[in-house]
């Protein structure tokens, strides 16, 4: 890929400030490499063109939002799949699903919902990979799953795409439409005015991306932007295996097949230190 200036990335970032929604599909979030001249990773000079000339985060919040009233979850989400995994951990929108029937998932705890399209105003802007609720701390976490490694997404692509499709769907309204999962360590329904909403990167561990959180250190507005979105930063453990299993004899399923893990997925918190 042809190397270009830093004065040319500024460019199209500024470019891509127009249009929000799309800002993190836009080829120059996800180049990886350094500028020519400038010898700076293009990650850090978007970061902080973005953080300290557009001010992203507090353009995120004027996001168009799904308008209240709008039923935007998927109704045919049972856990089953039309199709058995052929390529195994590599179908990223499997262990999606996987996930789901595992339920329990650490510090993000129950898994409640799994591709979930985020259409603001009738526009297909993409979709959030898991929906999650802890029940301890009664926080509701919107998450980005990324478990494709030969895709190779910037982190910082990650954490664009997972705070767009956040900051897409007005936080009372996310509460209201999961309200039925929303159960407490009790099991009893949780007050939805209790219930905080965060945002999340899953990652594969020792994936690309998470090999990228190590060199965080020679891009620190990187890490400060994901910081300053309030994004956090989780990685599965490598050793699953995913099996599909069919359920032609479950009248009351969708589809014929069901991804479930033959082992317990470890998770852990990645720290992004700030600058």
């Amino acid at each position: 890929m042809k190397r270009i200036t830093a004065r040319e990335t500024k460019a199209r970032v500024d470019a891509l400030v127009s249009d929000l929604p799309s800002l993190y599909r836009g080829s120059i979030i996800n180049k990886r490499g350094r500028a020519n001249g400038a010898e700076l990773p293009y990650g850090e000079i978007v970061a902080k063109r973005l953080l300290h000339t557009h001010n992203i985060p507090q353009l995120f919040t004027q996001l168009p939002k799904v308008a209240k009233g709008v039923d935007f979850r998927p109704t045919d989400h049972d856990g089953t799949m039309l199709n058995p995994t052929i390529l195994g951990l590599q179908q990223e929108s499997r262990v999606a699903v996987a996930l789901y029937n595992h339920r329990v998932l650490g510090t993000l705890g129950k898994v409640i919902d799994y591709h979930v399209p985020v259409q603001p105003e009738e526009r297909d802007i993409g979709m959030i990979d898991l929906v999650s609720f802890n029940a301890s701390t009664s926080t509701l976490f919107v998450i980005g799953f990324t478990y494709h490694e030969e895709r190779r997404d910037t982190l910082l692509r990650c954490a664009l795409e997972i705070a767009t499709l956040r900051n897409s769907i007005e936080e009372q309204w996310l509460v209201r439409s999961y309200a039925e999962a929303l159960l407490g360590e009790d099991g009893e329904p949780v007050d939805p005015r209790t219930v905080a909403v965060e945002a999340a990167v899953l990652l594969l561990e020792g994936s690309y991306q998470d090999r990228s959180i190590r060199a965080l250190k020679r891009m620190p507005h990187v890490a400060d932007l994901i910081n300053a979105l309030d994004i956090r930063v989780f990685t599965i453990g490598v050793d699953l295996q995913l099996a599909d299993r069919p359920r032609f004899t479950r009248k009351q399923a969708l589809y014929p097949y069901k991804p479930v893990f033959h082992f317990i997925p470890v998770l852990r918190e990645r720290a992004i230190i700030p600058s």
